[in-house]
């Protein structure tokens, strides 16, 4: 479903999250030499796609898509997630015994991604599940060609090790970026668009 209206982020996350890229002065105030040659960044339109559980995921994915003025959509299930569903602490829940089943693709509702083919960039944000984005997004993964496009995954958890090794072999043309995990008290405006900012790449 369509919504009106972010690669990796190679940012380490301690405490607050800080995703200045500012260089560190040294002891007598001045920077220090820049011996390393510019980052070339391509420039490209972006799109924001997410599933989100509990409105979290979704809030990131919202700020995002409005700083951008990016296109955003959301995956749905065909067969919603109730809050029995999410139990993951009964070993017989739905997310639980999906988890197991190492053939499983959560089906989705059909969606028409009309910015799809013009996006550079797609921010694909998700709930981690496992230390792993939520396995709902697999079936837009496996159902896209990626090629050419940077995914730029992020996630919501209140703790956890992101990386997203685990997504990789879903779409091995896509150029893949290390995954960014925000906490549940660093979903904001300020931290997010700051967060986007501070990729170094040119979105248009």
């Amino acid at each position: 479903m369509k919504k009106l209206s972010f690669a990796g982020f190679s940012l380490l996350i301690a405490g607050l999250v800080s995703c200045s890229t500012t260089p560190v002065e040294d002891n007598d105030g001045e920077l220090p030499p820049d011996n390393n040659p510019p980052i070339e960044t391509t420039s490209g339109s972006a799109m924001v796609v997410y599933f989100s559980a509990t409105g979290n995921t979704e809030e990131i994915a919202q700020i995002t898509a409005t700083h951008l003025n990016a296109p955003i959509y959301e995956l749905e299930p065909v067969e919603p997630y109730t809050a029995e569903d999410l139990n993951y602490s009964d070993p017989n829940s739905r997310v639980n015994q999906e988890r197991s089943d190492q053939n499983h693709i959560t089906e989705l509702a059909d969606v028409d991604f009309e910015e799809f083919s013009e996006s550079t960039y797609i921010f694909l944000g998700a709930p981690m599940w496992w230390g792993n984005l939520s396995f709902v997004i697999n079936d837009f993964v496996l159902s896209n060609d990626f090629t050419g496009k940077t995914i730029i995954p992020f996630a919501t958890a209140s703790s956890s090790t992101f990386n997203v090794s685990n997504l990789k072999h879903l779409s091995e043309e896509a150029t893949w970026n290390e995954g960014h995990r925000f906490t549940h008290s660093q979903i904001n405006e300020e931290i997010v668009t700051s967060c986007v900012d501070g990729l170094g790449y040119n979105f248009n």
